[in-house]
């Protein structure tokens, strides 16, 4: 059993430096094996955060599926909408001025700015950031803006009604 202690340097003013104590049965001999332990504590947080899409967000485990491969099959699919809902919220957070292309594909977006335009009178751009698609997803599931970023439940919500309308007009391009 191995020890890994990490402490934060530079901590903001009138706040306490983190320090984390890590336990790992890993090697930890050399400074690439010591920052391999601390880039997957990192993960962690992200790892939580998916299965926080996945738990409220989708409300996987309110399913009542009577066998085992509905089960799976419903965890296969609710897995990749926790993820793209993931993928929305971190990029929106980390590079919030990126094309909302590089999370969503583009018959989304589409539907979405048709949307907006629809319910709201405005217009966004043909490809909007990334943050406003956050935010535009978000009010489709009932989040008002002035209430800060949105939850995963709203997330949710307005997800699936994206994907619900884009259904439709898919089927409706068909004739």
């Amino acid at each position: 059993m191995q020890i890994v202690e990490v402490r934060e340097v530079d901590a903001p003013d009138n706040e306490k430096p983190i320090i984390w104590r890590l336990v790992t049965t890993e090697r930890v001999d050399t400074k690439e094996q010591v920052a391999a332990i601390v880039d997957a504590y990192r993960t962690r947080w992200l790892i939580e955060e998916f299965f926080k899409a996945l738990k409220t967000g989708c409300r996987f485990q309110q399913l009542q599926l009577e066998s085992i491969h509905g089960l799976l099959v419903a965890l296969s699919i609710e897995s990749a909408v926790s993820w793209r809902l993931l993928m929305l919220r971190w990029v929106s957070r980390h590079e919030p001025d990126a094309d909302a292309t590089t999370v969503l594909p583009p018959e989304h977006i589409s539907v979405l700015v048709a949307l907006t335009a629809a319910e709201t009178g405005r217009r966004l751009p043909r490809t909007p950031s990334v943050r406003v698609a956050l935010f535009e997803i978000a009010r489709l599931g009932g989040h008002i803006k002035n209430n800060g970023d949105p939850g995963w439940l709203v997330l949710s919500r307005g997800f699936d009604k994206l994907l619900t309308i884009h259904r439709g007009w898919a089927l409706a391009q068909i004739g």
